[in-house]
């Protein structure tokens, strides 16, 4: 008696020598990989990551930096964003890692200790206070689309 092949849609190709169909494999939903952060917050993972591997001279002849960072809203937010970008992205690999240094640590650091980022005005003597915002104006009315 000839058999008739095995239609491609009912076979479970890893199933090894089983060769049962699909359908009657156990469904089992897969739980999402919990990926716990290794630092608790970004003030940590300044501390105990972040610095001690972008050690660049300050001062006035070098890259500005506040050790009152985080009252700085702009590096706040900046640096907030690295270490929870970090914290994902060390989970997928040293070309992960490598690509985060490359596309977001050095370009973002180098872009907040800049002499005109966000601590050129900072000067523990004479200017410990926040530098001004930028001056804006209101848009006028119906300028941008409502996203409601």
């Amino acid at each position: 008696m000839i058999g008739i092949p095995p239609n491609d849609d009912e076979l479970d190709l890893d199933a090894g020598e089983a060769n049962e169909p699909a359908s009657q494999q156990p469904v089992t939903e897969q739980e999402p990989e919990e990926r716990p952060f290794l630092y608790e917050d970004a003030e940590q993972w300044l501390h105990g990551y972040a610095l001690p591997r972008y050690l660049r001279r300050h001062g006035p002849s070098g890259h500005a930096w506040a050790p009152n960072w985080y009252e700085y809203p702009e590096a706040y937010s900046v640096i907030t964003a690295l270490w929870e970008t970090w914290e994902q992205m060390r989970w997928d690999g040293p070309q992960q890692v490598l690509v985060f240094y490359r596309d977001y640590f050095y370009p973002l650091m180098d872009r907040l200790t800049a002499q005109d980022g966000p601590f050129h005005a900072y000067d523990k003597v004479m200017h410990p206070e926040l530098p001004e915002m930028l001056p804006i104006w209101d848009a006028p009315s119906g300028y941008f689309r409502s996203s409601v």
